[in-house]
């Protein structure tokens, strides 16, 4: 009779553990959240810059060739949001490429036009002044679909420069999709 009592007192103690376990996680399983809807709205990011579509531009004539330190070039780049949806971008980066690039600054500055972009002075609002190399906004800047923006690119070679410095320069934007209220 005591080991059929034995086997009872360790059937119900695993029992009393397996209920007192199942009520401790038990509301763990239980949740409830109720939502008020809302709308998905499907769109198309797409950021180009000097033309529509284009992914990689070349600024052809953003080129400090036979120039000295302290001189400088200024150019448009128009950033164009060719997708159906409100736009942030930002310069993220600019690399300066090759064994021993030259001291470079770069202004950027926002425009309204390519025509306000002119070959000197400090014109527009500026998005940045400092070393070209490792340049980037603190700021997004919010372009509408179908819009452009135009920013104009300022670089000026510094005073440790030499002659046989020469280098090139990867621009990069990364842009995200604004939701519109």
């Amino acid at each position: 009779m005591k080991t059929q009592y034995k086997w009872a007192i360790a059937a119900s103690s695993v029992l009393l553990i397996g209920f007192v376990s199942v009520q401790q996680t038990g509301a763990l399983w239980r949740d409830t959240a109720e939502s008020t809807g809302g709308t998905i709205q499907a769109g198309m990011l797409d950021i180009s810059a000097g033309g529509e579509g284009v992914k990689q531009f070349n600024l052809d004539g953003f080129k400090l060739d036979n120039k000295g330190p302290g001189d400088s070039i200024q150019m448009p780049l128009p950033v164009i949001n060719s997708g159906n949806v409100q736009m942030n971008y930002v310069l993220s980066d600019v690399v300066l490429n090759g064994a021993t690039p030259p001291p470079l600054s770069l202004r950027v500055a926002k425009v309204a036009n390519e025509a306000a972009c002119t070959a000197t002075g400090d014109v527009g609002t500026e998005l940045y002044n400092g070393a070209m190399d490792g340049a980037g906004f603190a700021q997004p800047q919010l372009v509408p679909a179908g819009q452009v923006q135009v920013l104009c690119l300022r670089a000026t070679l510094g005073q440790g420069a030499a002659a046989s410095q020469q280098s090139n320069a990867t621009f990069t934007f990364d842009a995200s999709s604004v939701s519109q209220s």
